[in-house]
């Protein structure tokens, strides 16, 4: 793990093993997050991906997979994954949004969007396109809406089991969030430094045990459906 770096990063691709054909779009990736600064773990299968932490980033080349998601299914791991090499229209972004991937670049990304998209998850924001994620949202507020969800709801125990204890600095970062801020922009807005900012959000995915922004997102609508 390379200086100051706190999670580990995976890259995982057939290429990775020496007598496969490298593929340059895989040498491209790994280039640019070397220019980032990170200590790339290279993997040639998941098979050989240890247990990962809710900070770790996967990023796993889905160029060779028919189901794209499969091998993010069946890895039940806290890691915030990646799909990297993709051809447009592959794949469904919203149900990969909604599912708990963390971002998604095409092979056909000039290396400048791939840079901004890798620096873009190093600050712990997610990287799709902006339609994708209006349309994942709307989604969830369908879902969210259906009467099943709200028999749920009502069975739910309520305050401290339900609600996890957040700050009151933490509930602001979390409407921040719900309105689109970055973390740059929630910093400039409370007077912190953008580390302090991750550090909020590190604490709040944890107590709302959400993997990424949208299922925090997510969460946030239910709790404030229940706090009506």
């Amino acid at each position: 793990m390379a200086k100051g770096q706190k999670f580990n990063v995976y890259l995982i691709s057939p290429s990775c093993y020496s007598d496969v054909q490298q593929d340059p779009n895989v040498n491209l990736f790994k280039g640019l997050l070397n220019t980032c600064g990170y200590d790339v773990i290279e993997l040639g299968s998941t098979e050989a991906l240890p247990e990962t932490s809710n900070q770790d980033l996967v990023f796993y080349d889905a160029a060779t997979q028919t189901n794209k998601l499969s091998d993010f299914y069946q890895r039940n791991g806290n890691a915030r994954w990646v799909l990297f090499n993709l051809q447009p229209g592959e794949l469904d972004e919203c149900e990969a949004i909604i599912a708990g991937v963390e971002g998604t670049f095409y092979a056909s990304d000039s290396p400048e969007l791939l840079l901004k998209g890798v620096r873009r998850l190093d600050k712990m924001d997610v990287w799709f396109k902006r339609g994708s994620i209006n349309e994942a949202l709307r989604r969830m507020r369908q879902y969210a809406r259906r009467p099943a969800i709200s028999k749920t709801r009502a069975s739910r125990p309520t305050d401290s089991a339900a609600h996890p204890k957040l700050t009151k600095r933490e509930l602001t970062i979390i409407e921040l969030v719900s309105k689109g801020s970055q973390n740059q922009e929630i910093a400039d807005q409370l007077h912190i430094s953008v580390n302090t900012v991750k550090t909020h959000i590190y604490s709040i995915f944890r107590k709302t045990h959400s993997r990424n922004r949208i299922e925090l997102l997510s969460w946030s609508q239910n709790y404030m459906s229940e706090q009506a």
